[in-house]
């Protein structure tokens, strides 16, 4: 959503620009303003069934994997296996998954990941909380939808839909090296 208000306000200041002959400096300066953080991933803060805390802008040396999700969700479930091996494989590198539960309570997560071992931690918080990330991340739409995070807290690429290796391996080794060429960058 901020997105959409950032760029319509863009297109209004430029539109006004080109009727009066040209961007002024100061209409310059405001789109630079107001688009410098345009790709920076919007902050949060949530528990995880441990009892931890995750805030987004503490991993800004991390490459971090924010995957909604819920329990009723079969492809989120069917995300799981890639996910908790991809986690085991690069999490020494700098490699984290936030699993955003969109559903349950921590009691029921608790349950879910009896049946389901998940090696990555998996955040709750209140109806109000998880809608509040939802929309800073521009309205999840679909579930699964995971959204790529490079070092200092930048957007890469969202993903609509489930990541499986199985299902589509050409989406799956796209997904794997751009994890893969974030760790690398400094």
């Amino acid at each position: 959503m901020k997105r959409f208000k950032i760029i319509l306000f863009i297109i209004n200041i430029i539109s006004l620009g080109i009727s009066q002959d040209g961007i002024s400096s100061a209409q310059l300066e405001a789109i630079k303003k107001m688009t410098e953080d345009i790709n920076t991933a919007p902050d949060f803060s949530l528990m995880s069934l441990d009892d931890s805390t995750y805030t987004l802008s503490n991993m800004k040396n991390n490459v971090v994997l924010v995957n909604f999700w819920a329990t009723w969700c079969g492809p989120c479930r069917m995300e799981i296996p890639d996910f908790n091996e991809l986690y085991l494989k690069h999490n020494k590198d700098g490699f984290e998954i936030l699993g955003l539960a969109m559903d349950g309570s921590k009691k029921s997560l608790k349950n879910f990941t009896k049946s389901y071992k998940m090696e990555y931690p998996v955040l709750y918080g209140s109806a109000r909380d998880l809608n509040k990330v939802s929309m800073d991340y521009g309205g999840i739409m679909s579930l699964p939808t995971s959204v790529l995070i490079g070092k200092n807290n930048e957007v890469i690429r969202t993903y609509p839909g489930a990541i499986l290796k199985s299902y589509n391996p050409q989406q799956y080794a796209a997904f794997v090296y751009e994890i893969e060429k974030a760790l690398s960058k400094e």
